[in-house]
């Protein structure tokens, strides 16, 4: 099983499937790809968390992910960070991203 994070009143459980949180994964993805010149091709968000954080702060995803390197589909956990609409600067955010090992 893939690792979760610990219990926490912080981490709220999202429902993987919405639209949101499979284009969140993509967009991790991506940046990962862009920042790291990494070949993944995404796959699917499978799990995912949401942490609501202050007042025009926006959100933190946890996401669980599997993704396609070299033809082998492999786990991910990245963590992307959501500004609330109307912000100057740039939305959305990867903060983290590493392969899990399950």
């Amino acid at each position: 099983m893939a690792y979760s994070p610990q219990p926490s009143a912080l981490w709220l459980p999202a429902q993987a499937d919405q639209l949101e949180i499979q284009l969140l994964g993509k967009f991790a993805v991506m940046e990962q790809n862009k920042k790291h010149h990494w070949d993944l091709t995404f796959n699917a968000v499978y799990e995912a968390w949401k942490m609501t954080l202050a007042a025009n702060y926006g959100n933190l995803y946890l996401l669980h992910l599997k993704a396609l390197k070299n033809g082998v589909l492999l786990n991910y956990q990245a963590i992307v960070w959501v500004l609330p609409e109307g912000c100057d600067c740039d939305p959305t955010t990867l903060l983290s991203f590493k392969e899990l090992v399950v």
